[in-house]
């Protein structure tokens, strides 16, 4: 009779636990890198760069083969990201140079962070922020955006790289391992915030300053891909692309031993992830997603088939590599073909913790968590990109698009030319329809026109001076 007694006691706890376990929150992370060309992971289709734990992920979640960054640079995609909003919306359509007016107001926005916290989420962000510059004085930092964690962010302008230990834009990172490297850094700040933070539901923000140029790595890595590009083009020939004097960077060639090194590490972070994840059991009840904020740039980049690259609104610019894992709610080694885009994570997250969006406050994105569980991509008329180049001033890429279905559109601002593409049987955008149909060309800029006048799009500055206000 007792060990009936104990054993009842024993189901009982086992049901509690087992429901404890349905009913918590799910965590969510949140994992970019920084100028990820859409054929660098090898599950997407790359043979020289090794990226075994992400194509692990990919088998174990959706692999989404048209997902979009809502810019094609990092400060308007991390913006869409933070805001749910359009970058065009908010005013950031190109990224923060170190003297600016321009960041991420936050009496204006409701961060998907603050969304989140409202939601009982304890919240992280660990590395690269890029939505305020003024380090002096900032108004619109990941702490006043009201983050509980703040690890590793920018102290400096850090456009031009700081991945070894003195760092020297990363003040955050005030003590470290000699030759320690950045990613590898992040990576196992993420794993204690993950150890520190289990007993209740959390977002981590993971943002990579990687593979961002310049390019650096740790040179056991880089000597493994430089051996590894010689048995694949010939001896001497990494010494020839990227030996002493020539800038890795600049390279011609889209198997770059820099970048590969870079990437490895990145790997090698998600896969310590997925261990801790596993190891304090975890794994079963976390969301997690990998995602880069805008296409390869570049000689350096591998965008595979697509067209262009960073800072253009051709495919290769704003099609990126998206994984999400989510056990018992995404089917394992699933692809989708359904077009995303980054403004849709923030009500995706929302919906997936159970929160509520602020009264009033607008999100241009959609959920897609009925489509990770096995239903329908929500229905919406169009996906639009805006690109003046405020900061940059590259005038041939000044450009806005449409998509809507398997038609896009671009609308180039210098000399006002109209492109129209048929993504489904010319993805690499060779074939320009503009002439050929005009009537859908019509009907997409007409479109275009038509939301660029409701989120009140900055026109883009054709003349040498500062870019036009808002109209």
């Amino acid at each position: 009779m007792r060990k009936n007694h104990i054993g009842l006691i024993c189901a009982l706890l086992l049901t509690q636990l087992m429901t404890y376990a349905q009913d918590r929150k799910p965590n969510i992370i949140f994992i970019m890198a920084d100028d990820l060309g859409w054929g660098e992971l090898g599950c997407y289709g790359n043979n020289f760069n090794e990226t075994p734990n992400l194509d692990k992920l990919s088998m174990q979640g959706m692999k989404f083969m048209q997902a979009y960054a809502a810019a094609p640079l990092c400060s308007p995609t991390r913006a869409s990201i933070m805001t749910g909003q359009y970058p065009a919306r908010v005013g950031i359509t190109d990224f923060l140079p170190a003297k600016t007016e321009r960041f991420l107001d936050p009496a204006k926005y409701v961060t998907v962070n603050e969304a989140l916290s409202k939601a009982g989420y304890h919240t992280g962000i660990i590395g690269k922020w890029h939505l305020d510059t003024d380090y002096q004085d900032p108004k619109g930092s990941p702490q006043q955006h009201g983050f509980d964690e703040v690890i590793g962010s920018e102290t400096k302008y850090i456009a031009d790289g700081d991945y070894f230990f003195p760092y020297d834009k990363i003040s955050t990172f005030a003590t470290g391992r000699d030759n320690e490297y950045l990613t590898d850094r992040q990576c196992e700040e993420a794993s204690r915030f993950i150890e520190k933070n289990q007993k209740a539901p959390f977002f981590l923000y993971l943002s990579f300053y990687s593979v961002h140029t310049r390019l650096d790595a740790p040179e056991h890595l880089v000597e493994k891909y430089k051996k590894k590009f010689d048995a694949r083009y010939g001896e001497g020939q990494a010494e020839k692309f990227y030996g002493a004097g020539n800038k890795r960077h600049e390279a011609d060639h889209k198997d770059n031993p820099y970048l590969a090194a870079m990437l490895e590490s990145i790997d090698a972070g998600v896969g310590l992830i997925m261990e801790t994840l596993e190891k304090h059991e975890l794994d079963k009840n976390t969301l997690l997603v990998f995602f880069s904020d805008n296409g390869g740039a570049g000689k350096v980049a591998n965008n595979g088939h697509l067209r262009a690259g960073k800072t253009w609104l051709y495919e290769g610019g704003i099609r990126e590599c998206l994984i999400m894992k989510w056990p018992g709610k995404i089917k394992p080694g699933t692809t989708s073909q359904e077009p995303v885009t980054s403004l849709d994570f923030y009500p995706t997250f929302l919906e997936a913790a159970g929160g509520k969006n602020a009264p009033g406050y607008l999100l241009d994105g959609k959920s897609i968590l009925p489509l990770l569980t096995g239903g329908k991509a929500p229905q919406r008329d169009a996906f639009f990109w805006h690109y003046p180049s405020e900061t940059g001033k590259w005038k041939p890429r000044m450009a806005s698009a449409v998509r809507k279905g398997n038609y896009k559109l671009l609308e180039f601002y210098l000399d006002k030319r109209i492109e129209l593409y048929d993504l489904k049987n010319d993805p690499g955008e060779k074939n320009n329809l503009a002439g050929s149909a005009p009537a859908k060309a019509k009907e997409l800029k007409e479109l275009l026109d038509r939301w660029k006048k409701e989120v009140n799009a900055e026109a883009p500055d054709l003349s040498a001076g500062k870019p036009q206000a808002k109209h």
